[in-house]
């Protein structure tokens, strides 16, 4: 279970989280973490939300937003706000580290899905193996609320392949939060 001032990093995409509120400590209303992006990292995929919308608020550097269909860059000062259910990936485009204050509204278990994620991802590098992909989507089967592949043939795909990961004995590395 992640605490306040925890820092989380994944050395497999560039990215760093240092969390800030947690869903606990805002009865679930909102996760606030600084994110941390090395020049070219970003999140291992595109990804939806489904229920909760993010707010990322940028402090330093320059950050694109592929956004949908659209792209935005955004860089100190600018605020993105990607609504509930829309595709999106953030990416370091800058030369430097980007430094971002992200906010998820609501918090669900956000916040426990990414210290899973950044358990395995980081553990694993940058290299993709069966049995990472069978253990990120026994993963993601256990947090659908908080994080779908995307496109959607990765989301059926996933589905799939998370009960034969699951027969492998691939768990959470930490508890799901009620």
């Amino acid at each position: 279970m992640p605490s306040k001032g925890q820092v989380i990093v994944n050395s497999a995409t560039g990215e760093r989280v240092v969390f800030q509120t947690l869903g606990r400590e805002s009865a679930g209303e909102l996760l606030r973490v600084d994110l941390f992006l090395v020049p070219g990292g970003a999140p291992r995929a595109r990804h939806v939300h489904p229920f909760q919308e993010e707010r990322f608020e940028i402090l330093e550097g320059t950050v694109r937003f592929r956004l949908g269909a659209d792209t935005r860059v955004a860089t100190a000062g600018d605020v993105v706000v990607v609504p509930p259910g829309t595709p999106h990936l953030p990416r370091n485009v800058g030369d430097a580290e980007a430094h971002v204050i992200a906010e998820i509204r609501p918090a669900l278990n956000l916040e426990t899905f990414l210290e899973n994620a950044f358990a395995l991802l980081g553990a694993r590098g940058p290299r993709t193996t069966v049995p990472m992909i069978l253990e990120l989507a026994e993963l993601l089967s256990h947090y659908p609320r908080e994080v779908q592949a995307t496109p959607a043939l990765l989301r059926w795909m996933a589905a799939l392949a998370a009960p034969i990961g699951r027969s492998l004995g691939y768990r959470p590395r930490f508890p799901i939060e009620a």
